[in-house]
């Protein structure tokens, strides 16, 4: 029977370490294998990480506080490019608060020919997305489908990313060069303002530039930071990139 080992839910098979403690003689011939290894997992991954960026389009993306995450329909498209399957690991645990506020967590299986990862994903209707800022949104204000919804992405999103590294810690520099219109791809952002801002206006969102105090939405404004590290407007946008 191989012997595995379990690493942040990741399965790593120990079978071919041998007896050398894990580690290879350090010879000149083991450390130029492990070198011309290296180069060839490295330039593997990024041919992976562009194919799976050339099959999402702006639409399976989302800025949050200017950071890109992967939507449903993006981690779906990539799972089929690759032949990723997943499984769900019993059914969705629910916490709920003395509130009434319940948070939702998915664990699930995932394979990829003779590899698999566990992972899982929560959201609870506490997060700001949901209930805006300082809980302004009682527990039956919110849609509780939106929060599994969100839970379960997290965790599909979440697997995926452990078998294709390359999809993490993406930013919107990265995008732009993969031939993303980055400015298209729906952003939020929660660090300012009371509103939450989701209905688009500028007037709603309480976020405003930090250069000339005019009023921006959540999608310039997660864009923005994403970018430029500040809440700018598109002017001051414009004037920042000269």
């Amino acid at each position: 029977m191989n012997e595995v080992e379990i690493i942040e839910k990741d399965i790593v098979d120990l079978t071919e370490r041998g007896q050398q403690g894990g580690l290879l003689e350090a010879s000149a011939d083991n450390i130029l294998y492990m070198a011309e290894k290296a180069e060839q997992y490295i330039t593997a991954m990024n041919k992976i990480m562009t194919a799976a960026l050339k099959i999402t389009t702006e639409s399976d993306w989302v800025l949050i506080g200017g950071t890109p995450y992967l939507q449903e329909s993006g981690a779906t498209k990539v799972a089929r490019l690759f032949g990723i399957s997943w499984q769900l690991v019993g059914n969705p645990e629910i916490v709920c608060d003395p509130a009434g506020y319940k948070t939702f967590t998915y664990r699930a299986r995932f394979f990829l020919k003779n590899q698999f990862v566990e992972a899982e994903g929560s959201r609870s209707m506490r997060d700001e997305f949901f209930s805006g800022k300082g809980c302004s949104k009682k527990p039956d204000e919110i849609d509780e489908r939106d929060v599994k919804q969100s839970a379960f992405t997290n965790c599909i999103n979440t697997g995926i990313k452990r078998l294709i590294p390359g999809l993490r810690g993406l930013d919107v520099k990265t995008l732009a060069s993969a031939g993303f219109n980055v400015e298209n791809i729906r952003g939020y952002t929660f660090r300012t303002g009371s509103k939450g801002g989701n209905s688009g206006n500028a007037a709603d969102s309480g976020l405003v530039c930090s250069k000339c105090n005019k009023p921006i939405n959540q999608t310039v404004a997660s864009f923005s930071q994403g970018k430029y590290g500040a809440l700018l407007c598109i002017d001051c946008q414009k004037e920042a990139s000269k």
